[in-house]
């Protein structure tokens, strides 16, 4: 096992995917989007995303969920490590923008793409003559691009405010 699938390991045990069932649609969403954030908290892992129906997604990183999942069946290596102390801190953030708001009008995948898509549109979507687009603007690209998510506005101001606290929409520091 080399040590990029080793480190996507520890990842992946961290935010409780370590058995790789990704079987159903749902849990590939969920992993796709905690890695798409995990990585703006800092944790590089090489993945680099494209826009997709369903927000931000990394074919490269799905191909590497099903190779590390048949490695893992063979080679146990990736018990001999653990993350150090700076990348452990970095799940905390992850776990106060994915928790979920209080309210049944959304699902953890869905609260998920609606968090990783706004930060998506906010900083890596290309917008013609527009920097530094606000909270309406982004919403209103979101919900043209992903109409199931346009009637969910006060979520997404939560979600914004969210990302916004741990320095993902205002370009602060991580640290």
């Amino acid at each position: 096992m080399n040590k990029d699938h080793i480190l996507l390991k520890l990842v992946l045990d961290k935010i409780g995917f370590g058995n790789l069932q990704i079987e159903n649609f749902t849990a590939r969403k969920i992993l796709q989007k905690k890695i798409y954030l995990l990585q703006l908290m800092g944790i590089d892992l090489g993945y680099r995303y494209n826009w997709y129906l369903y927000g931000p997604y990394c074919p490269a990183f799905a191909n590497d969920t099903f190779t590390l999942r048949d490695e893992i069946r063979y080679d146990d290596e990736f018990n001999n490590y653990e993350l150090n102390s700076k990348t452990n801190s970095k799940f905390d953030k992850l776990n106060k923008i994915a928790s979920l708001p209080d309210t049944p009008q959304i699902n953890e995948a869905e609260w998920l793409e609606l968090v990783a898509s706004l930060h998506y549109l906010k900083h890596i979507a290309y917008w013609s003559g527009k920097d530094n687009p606000e909270f309406e603007e982004v919403f209103q690209k979101l919900g043209e691009s992903k109409p199931h998510l346009a009637g969910k506005k006060k979520l997404a101001k939560v979600a914004w405010e969210r990302l916004d606290d741990v320095g993902l929409v205002r370009k602060k520091t991580l640290e």
